[in-house]
């Protein structure tokens, strides 16, 4: 179970998610193969308010509801993040002085389906400068009656002043370790039915890297980590295994 925080604004309770999309939009699946495919035509990446440059790459598929995701997150330590207000902000300034941790953090803001993250988690590590966060976005997808959550995740390495958002983090360029942190992390939690990789996200190599928003490179193999949650324990043995994307090599 999961006990609110007092004094924490969240991101995601600002959001009302049965009226993000109108009756019509919602896309109801029920075969696996129909779910890859639906996944592999999602957007690759982040965009900014207006749609028009990329950011981060869209590497992460969540599949249950809000409020499995929140506790069985928060059994690995993921901590919810605040809400971008003044009060969050000058915490976000302190600790950036004085090197300390502000464990619920805001997180910038990236767009999909042309609106905000509805929802962001975040594990903090010795500092504000170092942290593994994500984002996440309730797509209008519909997977045997749960939620089919869209997401990026990545790892800070440092943190420093910019011009569009006075400070921002700076991003690990290997992103693919960020997923597979996450994946193993969840595991651990044995609330995951299945898990398994699908393309969509396009492959960016290491000598030819692509840029987020704020100029940090990052290379991927081009796949997106894909975990349906379980909202009762799910044995070793009875975990799936969702083999749909060729793993590379390396």
């Amino acid at each position: 179970f999961a006990v609110p925080v007092p004094g924490v604004s969240a991101d995601f309770e600002r959001v009302d998610f049965a009226t993000l999309y109108r009756e019509d939009e919602w896309i109801q699946l029920e075969e696996p193969d129909a779910l890859r495919a639906a996944l592999r035509n999602l957007p690759r990446a982040t965009m900014n308010k207006k749609s028009t440059e990329e950011g981060d790459p869209l590497n992460l598929v969540v599949i249950g509801d809000m409020n499995s995701i929140v506790p069985i997150f928060s059994e690995r330590n993921w901590d919810i993040t605040e809400e971008i207000r003044w009060g969050s902000f000058f915490k976000t300034i302190k600790a950036f002085f004085t090197g300390s941790r502000y464990q619920f953090s805001p997180v910038s803001s990236l767009y999909v389906f042309g609106r905000k993250q509805d929802a962001a988690f975040q594990k903090i590590r010795s500092s504000i400068h170092e942290r593994n966060h994500l984002r996440l976005w309730m797509s209008p997808i519909i997977y045997k009656g749960q939620g089919v959550w869209i997401g990026q995740i990545s790892r800070d390495i440092g943190v420093r002043f910019s011009s569009k958002t006075f400070v921002t983090h700076k991003i690990d360029p290997d992103v693919d370790s960020a997923r597979l942190y996450l994946g193993q992390d969840l595991l651990l939690t044995h609330a995951v039915n299945a898990i398994g990789y699908v393309g969509g996200v396009e492959e960016a190599l290491r000598d030819a890297p692509r840029e987020n928003l704020t100029g940090d490179p990052y290379f991927t193999d081009g796949l997106r980590l894909v975990t349906i949650l379980s909202p009762e324990n799910v044995p070793a043995e009875e975990l799936t295994v969702l083999r749909w994307a060729d793993l590379p090599d390396h």
